[in-house]
């Protein structure tokens, strides 16, 4: 069974917790990511999500310039390198993250988001090329948000646009 070792990102963006939004979402934007970890000196202590920014950031109805991202960063959801690629969609569930901080001890390796974790299988192809070649996700088993003992199905009709629907209670997404 793979690891979390095995799919993790490790190239991550990183700053401080007193660089404002308006410095991080710029690194975000000249390195087309989603997200970064904040540190405090060498410790991981956070993260921020473009999603978060939206959440957290824009209620503020402050300049970017006189936000922090200690004042709009989320707590880091752990999981150890080697644990299994199972344990982490578990917990990510779980969570009701996207991404979970991999950690070895203390020290911040990278971390694993949902598209990790669906296409592992696919290392090193972006997401982007798998859905303009065909590739094929492996399938994963997801527990359902709603009831938590029965497991989301995929579910696609004719001209209908793809769902996945819990056979225990019938919640779909």
């Amino acid at each position: 069974m793979a690891k979390v070792r095995d799919i993790m990102q490790s190239n991550v963006d990183r700053v401080n917790t007193s660089t404002t939004v308006l410095e991080a979402s710029k690194i975000m934007n000249d390195s087309g990511s989603s997200g970064f970890v904040v540190f405090n000196g060498d410790k991981a202590v956070g993260m921020v999500t473009d999603r978060r920014l939206l959440r957290r950031f824009v209620p503020l109805n402050r300049k970017p310039a006189e936000v922090t991202v200690k004042e709009v960063m989320s707590p880091f959801f752990k999981i150890d390198a080697e644990a299994s690629t199972k344990e982490a969609k578990r917990k990510r569930l779980e969570a009701g993250a996207t991404r979970l901080g991999v950690f070895e001890g203390d020290k911040f390796l990278g971390w694993v988001t949902l598209a990790d974790l669906d296409g592992g299988s696919r290392r090193g192809t972006p997401l982007l090329n798998a859905f303009l070649h065909g590739d094929k996700a492996e399938p994963t088993e997801v527990l359902c948000p709603k009831c938590r003992s029965g497991f989301m199905e995929r579910v696609a009709g004719k001209g209908e646009v793809v769902r996945y629907q819990c056979l225990n209670c019938g919640y779909s997404l």
